[in-house]
């Protein structure tokens, strides 16, 4: 299939790999469209070479998922992993995103609801960010420490020349949207946001003063983000366990200049 990335959620611990992210994109090889999930992706320790951006398409085969029984969760292959040209620039990105925002986040909740099978992945408008919040990140659980340890130990089937990837660091924050979607009658969502660019900027700022760091994540995940002047939305999804479906987590922004009319087809 071909896959126009628009997610690349944070790192998190992995037993398997030390750490790995979770993939969302659009199936673009085919009519309609629709949301990929590519898990696992153990994307810090990909050779160079196989490390995509976001709204980049690449070309792979996949599995189905072991232990996954969301519909749009695909397991990759990534010895058929071939990365597209540059990443798509906003116009062409959003004649592809723009309408696959069939539901709102009202919406997508009730759906898992009513079955925990219902779809998963979203693009969803936001009609008002009520409050920004920033909190401390209580740091790795025992067993995720106890994951980034072991794939730390050396095994007879390292590669001697591969470059050391360094061990995945707790994000000292944690950041959350408060909003409205475009539900007449929302009540209001808070979603943590769990998008790879917020961990490489806590990762970057890592010996920043607090206050400096938080002021950075406000101005880049807030302001940046939101304004009169452009129309957000944001990527959501929600994870494997049955039991937490209900729960959404934002995995990315995505903005367009308010008033700015995307209805061609790009692919």
């Amino acid at each position: 299939m071909k896959v126009l990335i628009t997610v690349k959620a944070a790192p998190e611990p992995s037993k398997s790999y030390g750490d790995t992210v979770c993939v969302a994109g659009i199936r673009v090889d085919r009519e309609p469209h629709e949301w990929i999930r590519l898990y696992p992706v153990p994307f810090r320790h990909l050779a160079t070479e196989e490390q995509f951006s976001k709204y980049q398409v690449v070309e792979l085969d996949v599995n189905p998922p072991q232990r996954d029984s969301r519909v749009e969760s695909r397991r990759p292959v990534w010895g058929s992993l071939t990365i597209g040209e540059a990443a798509l620039k906003v116009p062409a990105r959003a004649t592809v995103l723009e309408p696959m925002q069939t539901r709102t986040m009202c919406e997508l909740v009730a759906g898992v609801q009513a079955n925990m099978n219902a779809q998963s992945l979203g693009l969803v408008r936001v009609r008002e960010l009520q409050r920004f919040e920033i909190t401390d990140h209580p740091g790795w659980t025992p067993d995720q420490q106890a994951s980034i340890s072991a794939s730390l130990e050396p095994t007879l089937f390292d590669d001697p020349d591969a470059k050391p990837v360094p061990a995945l660091e707790a994000p000292r924050l944690r950041v959350y949207y408060k909003y409205l979607c475009m539900s007449e009658d929302c009540g209001g969502h808070r979603q943590s946001i769990l998008d790879f660019e917020m961990s490489a900027l806590q990762y970057r700022g890592r010996h920043l003063p607090i206050e400096e760091l938080k002021a950075r994540i406000t101005t880049k995940f807030r302001d940046e983000k939101f304004g009169t002047d452009k129309r957000t939305s944001l990527f959501v999804g929600n994870i494997a366990d049955p039991m937490k479906r209900r729960s959404f987590s934002a995995l990315g922004v995505f903005t367009v200049p308010a008033g700015s009319d995307y209805s061609s087809t790009l692919f």
